[in-house]
């Protein structure tokens, strides 16, 4: 599924593979359990670092809708490692893919703590960050998939307009 729903939009992607540096840090950063090679292959062989994904508020589970910009290799490691609220959660499989493009400060992440191809898009919000364990409950479900958000957003032009 999330590989038909990238194909979909390949025309679309401006933004930049991941680099074999970049894939190297990224796994031996973080958990080997949390970056399965379909992430991996996914980042090196498609232009998504970079691209503004826009999610209206219908289509948010969560529906306060989403603007997503999705890392790099070296930008996710520098969110789960040294951000909040991803040093809170990156050891629980939640790695973190998209800032927001809104300046809310909140990141979007994947939940890898299952084993699927296919993960949950969510969004951590930093305000519970950083005071002891983060409470899963605050942890707002932005897409059922990764492929579903790819199918129901839309890439937003490199200078962030529709």
């Amino acid at each position: 599924m999330l590989d038909l729903a990238i194909k979909d939009i390949a025309q679309d992607l401006y933004g930049a593979a991941a680099t074999e540096e970049g894939i190297h840090l990224l796994r031996s950063s973080l958990n080997a359990t949390f970056v399965p090679d379909w992430f991996v292959t996914l980042l090196r062989e498609n232009r998504l670092a970079g691209v503004c994904f826009s999610l209206d508020g219908i289509d948010d589970e969560s529906k306060l809708g989403a603007e997503v910009l999705w890392l790099t290799p070296e930008q996710i490691v520098s969110e789960a490692i040294e951000c909040q609220p991803g040093a809170s959660v990156a050891f629980l499989g939640y790695i973190p893919i998209g800032a927001c493009a809104e300046g809310s400060g909140d990141t979007y992440f994947l939940n890898m703590r299952e084993a699927t191809a296919d993960p949950h898009l969510v969004r951590i919000p930093h305000d519970f960050a950083g005071r002891g364990a983060y409470p899963l409950d605050r942890i707002e479900l932005v897409a059922q998939s990764l492929s579903s958000f790819v199918r129901k957003s839309e890439v937003l032009s490199e200078n962030g307009y529709r």
